[in-house]
């Protein structure tokens, strides 16, 4: 049985200690200040709504978009477009971000910013998640999005780059979300669509505004065929909002979610040869196992937000349990019983005077009940696993800006430190290890404005923790992998660009280097067993060009390029040499084309073009996959009645038929890297506000 390396901290308990007294003590400022407010405002009957806006990660309500890549997408002109039944087809008109995997769900999207997350298997690595302020990431890491319904998404923000100074454990950036909440009259809204591959979609949204409180009912239920076979899905989801003005210096959040997706097939990766024969069929071996996977999820989360006299305070508490079960193609272990439980505290604190100043604190755990069992052809055999995993973190920022005549100067610190915990128990055995690993992640910042544009450079480290799913996957699937490290970053970054109202064409261009050590790539055992290992050094380098106009008052022209260069410097492993070799799974070029139409009488049509450059399959650099080209085609019309609204719409994904793959398998064996996307598709439906 393998063991978890302990490396004792003396720091550690005194770090702890410090969080859970802020804690205590914020608390308690706030819950004074809520009642003495309660009392000076009694009086009062009206209450303005947005005296204090909801923003539990407060970075975001500074104007940050001068000194970081930010890209902000508002959703109103997509709302009465499509079904909208995955995050990433928004998200794709983002520089250097990548997503695959947008129709196995089985797996979830994988998505990628500036090279990091593209060894994800399923789900998201190294990119942070947010909705409404309340983190979608699990301490460990590591995202699901499968329960993110973007009908009532309002707005998206995506921070490019290392932003470990500010969240902790994240070297790709941070997807903010932002729910529904800008509205003043009570409204019914539902829907219903249907498409290829016997895809249908039923949702209703119920929106209810009096007297300083909102609330946001959602619900919606989705199932389909699939393209290829063995890969039908369905999906049940429920969110509500809440929101209420305590008084005109308070205000109270509480947002919850459920989740139900009582199955998802997995039709696994194929072979060349296998893809040639037949784009849509599944892995026969994913059939013999009966490969698939079944998700519950609920989530609760709530955000105070108080000013006393020149400071904001932020808390936010959250709940978050995930039950999962899942059939691996493998016979050994290729059943996993996966009982998920995390919950934090967060603290912001904003003050200016002299300088902007954020400042706080976050206490995270986590808690993991593994099981594996033998897979017999679908059925659930001999159990050779189980272990109770655990993750604590606790972390304390400082971040202040300075703004002298043209010169904005901003620099901060992030001090974190992350407490891993292995309770092996299988067999009656118990046997518990730990380690801990601390972090200190700096940033610093300058921008000149200039009449017409600014020019920017900053400089930040970051790192990125195994999660525990990575640490878990060892060959006798018994214990932690002891010899997986953190990856830690090194960004340099210059930009120059001009967000000015008054400008006809927008554009940002922006250089980044990027140095990483121990860089985490994933391998297939000869078993099918997912496993992972540590890269030696690791560049990443890139040019993001972004430009946006208005072409005359209907036609909106939005256009993004990457170049980049994704290689490893010094990666040696079993006797191979990868060094200089492109990292797999990262396009180095990609360009997004999208042109927007609107006649200003309703009718709405947007046609989009993606190129993405060819990539490479596995660390060897022997298999390269081509690159390609996407169009899509979406439309709609609103038709206005005397107490309703009705919009038709028709989207056509993939328009011309082009033969790509929707993801690759990063260093399948067998050359299984190849999950093809479908040719032609399309989804039709009507949405109606009463």
């Amino acid at each position: 049985m393998e063991t978890f390396k302990f490396r004792r901290n003396i720091g550690s308990k005194k770090f702890i200690i410090l969080l859970k007294k802020i804690f205590i003590s914020s608390m308690f400022i706030f819950f004074s200040n809520h009642l003495l407010s309660q009392d000076n405002n009694a009086v009062q009957d009206t209450i303005v709504l947005d005296e204090v806006s909801v923003e539990a990660i407060s970075i975001y309500s500074r104007k940050k978009k001068e000194l970081y890549p930010i890209n902000e997408i508002t959703f109103e002109k997509f709302q009465s477009l499509t079904p909208q039944n995955n995050l990433g087809e928004y998200l794709e008109s983002v520089p250097s971000l990548f997503v695959m995997n947008n129709h196995n769900f089985a797996q979830d999207s994988r998505i990628s910013i500036r090279g990091f997350g593209s060894r994800a298997n399923f789900g998201i690595r190294g990119i942070k998640v947010f909705v409404d302020g309340i983190p979608e990431t699990s301490p460990d890491g590591q995202t699901q999005i499968d329960n993110i319904n973007l009908e009532i998404i309002e707005k998206i923000k995506v921070y490019r780059g290392n932003n470990s100074s500010f969240f902790g454990s994240s070297s790709g950036g941070i997807i903010s979300i932002t729910t529904l909440e800008n509205f003043d009259k009570n409204f019914v809204n539902i829907g219903y669509s249907f498409g290829s591959f016997n895809t249908n979609k039923t949702q209703a949204t119920i929106g209810i505004s009096k007297e300083g409180q909102k609330m946001i009912f959602f619900g919606s239920r989705t199932k389909s065929d699939g393209y290829r076979n063995h890969s039908s899905y369905e999906n049940l989801n429920f969110n509500f909002k809440y929101i209420r003005q305590i008084n005109q210096k308070n205000k109270l959040q509480i947002v919850s979610n459920f989740l139900d997706s009582p199955d998802a097939m997995d039709p696994g990766g194929l072979n060349l040869n296998e893809v040639l024969l037949d784009r849509s069929q599944a892995r026969l071996r994913n059939i013999d196992y009966d490969s698939r996977e079944k998700v519950k999820q609920y989530k609760i989360g709530l955000n105070l937000v108080s000013q006393i006299n020149q400071v904001k305070m932020t808390n936010a508490l959250y709940y978050n349990k995930r039950v999962f079960d899942g059939k691996l193609p493998i016979g050994n272990g290729g059943i996993i019983d996966l009982n998920r439980t995390f919950y934090g505290y967060d603290l912001n604190l904003d003050y200016s005077k002299f300088m902007d100043y954020n400042f706080g604190a976050s206490v995270n755990n986590q808690k993991d009940n593994r099981q594996r069992f033998v897979n017999n052809s679908g059925s659930k055999s001999d159990k050779v696993m189980g272990q109770y995993e655990k993750y604590s973190n606790a972390s304390l920022f400082f971040f202040a800006t300075k703004k002298i005549k043209k010169f904005d100067l901003s620099f901060g610190f992030r001090i974190e430190e992350n407490k891993i915990i292995l309770d092996n128990y299988f067999n009656n055995s118990k046997n518990e290890n730990s380690q801990t690993i601390s972090s200190f992640n700096p940033s610093i910042n300058f921008l000149y404005n200039f009449e017409k544009f600014n020019i920017s450079a900053n400089f930040s480290t970051g790192y990125e923790t195994p999660t525990l799913n990575e640490l878990s996957a060892t060959l006798n699937q018994s214990g932690f992998n002891q010899n997986l490290l953190p990856i830690k970053s090194k960004t340099y970054e210059i930009g120059i660009f001009n967000d000015k109202s008054n400008q006809n064409i927008k554009y940002s261009l922006r250089v980044f280097s990027i140095l990483s050590e121990n860089e985490i790539t994933p391998y297939e055992s000869s078993s099918g067993l997912r496993l992972y290992r540590n890269a030696g050094k690791t560049s990443k380098k890139g040019l993001e060009l972004e430009l946006s106009s208005k072409i005359n008052k209907k036609i909106l022209f939005d256009y993004t390029l990457t170049l980049g260069d994704y290689s490893f410097e010094e990666f040696i492993f079993n006797e191979n040499d990868y060094s200089n070799n492109q990292i797999p799974g990262i396009p180095k070029n990609m360009q997004k084309l999208s042109l927007n139409y609107n006649d200003g009488k309703d009718f709405n049509l947007i046609l989009s073009w993606k190129n993405i450059g060819k990539l490479y399959a596995n660390n060897s650099n022997e298999t390269a996959v081509s690159g390609f080209n996407v169009f899509n085609l979406k439309f709609s019309k609103k038709i206005k009645l005397p107490n309703q609204t009705i919009t038709p719409f028709l989207s056509f994904d993939n328009l011309f038929g082009s033969e790509y793959y929707d993801n690759i398998r990063i260093n399948a064996f067998g050359s299984r890297f190849y999950e093809p996307a479908p040719g032609m598709s399309f989804i039709a439906g009507v949405k109606i506000n009463l």
